[in-house]
């Protein structure tokens, strides 16, 4: 897994909030949970202090009802950008990029203070990733078919 170097533990707990309802709004932004991406949202929240906390965002996320995120003023550059970049690997962990989720993370983007052009770089970015895990499927399937060559 890709590590951005976010680190969640040296949040404060608004910023560890703020970045938990970002992650489950992207879980939820194409309208389509997919089991990857519950499996990473469980992962993912358990920075958090309270498994209560962890619930009851997970079942927001099922049930769609989230609070609305707010503009992220009170982190470093850093750790800002790094959220993003941790955004786009969890909304595209399923190997997707919809236009749903597309917009969303422009929202975020904006909401912490980035260009949409700048955000368009972190979504070529991420199709990238999508593209290299999708030939790594299809070169594992080549390889596997091979017969070996001993000498």
């Amino acid at each position: 897994m890709i590590s951005t170097g976010l680190r969640p533990d040296q949040l404060d707990d608004e910023q560890k909030n703020w970045f938990a309802t970002a992650i489950c709004e992207g879980i939820i932004a194409d309208g389509n949970v997919a089991p990857e991406e519950l499996l990473y949202l469980e992962k993912a929240l358990s920075f958090l202090p309270s498994t209560e906390k962890v619930a009851s965002l997970i079942q927001a996320v099922k049930d769609q009802k989230l609070p609305p995120l707010a503009p992220m003023a009170n982190a470093s550059r850093e750790t800002q950008i790094r959220m993003l970049f941790e955004l786009a690997l969890v909304i595209s962990s399923d190997n997707t990029l919809s236009s749903r989720e597309m917009d969303y993370l422009f929202s975020v983007g904006k909401k912490l203070g980035y260009e949409k052009e700048f955000v368009q770089v972190v979504m070529r970015w991420a199709n990238e990733g999508i593209m290299w895990r999708n030939k790594l499927k299809h070169l594992i399937k080549v390889g596997i078919e091979l017969e070996p060559e001993y000498e």
